[in-house]
């Protein structure tokens, strides 16, 4: 079975403790330089983005929730939905926002950004409010290996981040979540929904292995 799951880039469960559909999608962000520039140009990208996608897809009904984050320390850039009543629209909706920006039929909006780093900037000044926020930080930053004063240097190099670099990013990622062989996915529905929902997830070219109890799954170790 370790074969199996090594082989495994998309994976679907149905369970009976949900009504909703949830889905999990990432990508490779192969980097573990927490200094380097493309991380603030990413993290607004994605902070860009979530606010869009919030907008546009949770907005029209398509999901309760909708995110996209980076993770440097496990090399992810992941995309989230949850609570979805419609999940194969809303993905799809996603991926036809992902496609009219890299295609440049959707503008860069230079407001948005501003409002994305704004955001951004704030919630990594928060995390130094407080003492025991700072020996929290200076914490992480020994543990990633960054300086102590990582925090006030990274809000600097938000602020930097302009729509060219946004475009940039854009140009270089998403891409890569249009590509079945570049993402990971997991999908969870309720299990009278979840072979129709993998039905229709697979055409977007994904191979999605259905399993039928999580006993079944590479998560069981017993």
């Amino acid at each position: 079975w370790k074969k199996d799951f090594c082989n495994l880039r998309h994976v679907a469960l149905g369970v009976d403790s949900t009504k909703s559909c949830y889905l999990s999608q990432s990508i490779l962000y192969n980097s573990s330089d927490w200094s380097a520039r493309d991380v603030s140009d990413t993290r607004v990208l994605l902070k860009y983005l979530s606010d869009r996608l919030y907008h546009e897809v949770r907005g029209k009904g398509l999901t309760y929730s909708i995110s996209m984050y980076l993770s440097v320390s496990t090399g992810r850039i992941v995309l989230s939905l949850s609570k979805s009543s419609q999940l194969a629209d809303a993905y799809k909706a996603v991926r036809e926002i992902f496609q009219n920006y890299i295609e440049g039929e959707t503008p860069w909006d230079e407001a948005l950004a501003e409002s994305a780093k704004g955001a951004l900037i704030y919630s990594w000044a928060e995390k130094e409010e407080t003492v025991t926020g700072l020996v929290s930080q200076a914490v992480r930053a020994y543990t990633r290996e960054t300086d102590s004063k990582y925090n006030r240097y990274f809000t600097k190099s938000l602020a930097n981040v302009n729509t060219d670099d946004l475009k940039a990013a854009a140009n270089k990622l998403l891409p890569e979540f249009l590509l079945s062989n570049s993402t990971q996915t997991v999908v969870v529905c309720n299990k009278g929904r979840i072979d129709e929902v993998v039905d229709d997830l697979s055409k977007f070219g994904m191979d999605i292995k259905l399993y039928d109890s999580f006993e079944d799954t590479f998560l069981n170790f017993e």
